[in-house]
């Protein structure tokens, strides 16, 4: 949704609770402080997830362009592709259905080829990261959730605490349409030991913003949580474009270059 930003701010504005009055039952200035450091922990978290998904994502497309424009369009045998970060670089493996890897491409995090394609000639056997990457791929695609087009992107990630073979999915809808944000029906699935043991939606329906005209904005209500989510620091950057969100807490957040601020409380 393509947004004057000045006029939807004054708009949400006129909706602000007033302020909360201090009791004598409100918690101490230290625990307002540890609260304060907590949230702030939490939105540098957020932040962090969401670039990385896009540093992911970004180097699947790369990766992609680059098979395309060496004439492998046509390749009957591509399955599909894991990213694996590699300090600051990204190495895109392009899976066969039998299991192996038929090309890898290595991008840096702005998404630039830090070398040709390459073309395994026999095909590789998968690593033990790019088989765990690959079968959890595998099972988020085959899962129920609310599809909200054709075709997915996804992005695999190791689980954050460095638990053993446990992985984040994310179903990130695809587009054609170069003005369109489909933001709606992006979803996670986690998966442990080649089960699956949690999922979520990020939104509860289809909603596509457009992408805006430079110096414009997108701006979406997310009720789901309390503050914007990686998912919506991933389609900013996608985007490239600023995001407002306004939350469930009537709080407006403003996402721009992978960064979260509060813009009203």
């Amino acid at each position: 949704m393509n947004v004057q930003c000045s006029a939807a701010l004054a708009a949400l504005l006129s909706m602000a609770p007033a302020a909360h009055a201090i009791t004598a039952s409100d918690p101490p200035h230290e625990s307002h402080q540890a609260a304060s450091a907590a949230a702030d922990a939490d939105i540098a978290r957020i932040e962090s997830l969401g670039r990385s998904l896009f540093e992911h994502d970004l180097a699947a497309e790369r990766a992609t362009d680059a098979l395309v424009a060496q004439g492998m369009r046509k390749d009957d045998r591509v399955a599909g592709w894991v990213t694996e970060q590699r300090d600051n670089r990204y190495v895109v493996s392009i899976l066969g259905s039998d299991s192996s890897v038929l090309y890898r491409v290595v991008t840096d995090d702005k998404g630039t080829l830090a070398g040709p394609v390459q073309t395994m000639s026999p095909p590789e056997p998968l690593s033990p990261y790019e088989a765990g990457a690959a079968a959890a791929r595998a099972l988020a695609l085959s899962s129920k959730f609310q599809a909200c087009s054709k075709n997915y992107n996804t992005v695999v990630l190791p689980n954050v605490d460095g638990t053993a073979n446990a992985w984040s999915v994310y179903l990130l809808p695809g587009t054609f349409d170069p003005a369109e944000v489909p933001l709606g029906g992006s979803h996670r699935v986690e998966i442990s030991d080649e089960q699956i043991t949690s999922s979520r939606p990020y939104t509860l329906s289809c909603i596509k913003l457009q992408r805006p005209p430079r110096k414009g904005a997108m701006m979406v209500t997310h009720l789901l949580d309390p503050t914007p989510t990686e998912v919506h620091v991933y389609w900013s950057l996608w985007a490239r474009a600023p995001l407002f969100v306004s939350t469930a807490k009537d709080l407006i957040w403003k996402i721009e270059n992978g960064q979260i601020s509060r813009v009203v409380d």
